[in-house]
């Protein structure tokens, strides 16, 4: 998801559905996840609404790069 983001960073549509599902996964999950899945939705949302009235904020690309690194945490190590 985190690559969708970035990736459809410049489509309101695209961050409109990814807003959903992050809020989607934050109210399912609650507090049994890696990464806040509210922070997520939250970027998503901040960027969307931007992009709708035409005044784009930078995406928080320092959120999704700290959710990145928490995921790798938890990755399984090369053996």
């Amino acid at each position: 998801m985190i690559g969708m983001i970035r990736e459809h960073a410049d489509d309101a549509d695209v961050l409109e559905y990814l807003d959903s599902f992050a809020f989607s996964l934050a109210r399912g999950l609650e507090d049994e996840s890696v990464v806040s899945w509210d922070d997520i939705a939250g970027i998503c949302d901040q960027r969307y609404y931007s992009l709708k009235i035409h005044n784009p904020t930078p995406l928080n690309t320092a959120l999704l790069d700290e959710c990145e690194r928490s995921i790798q945490k938890f990755l399984p190590k090369p053996q």
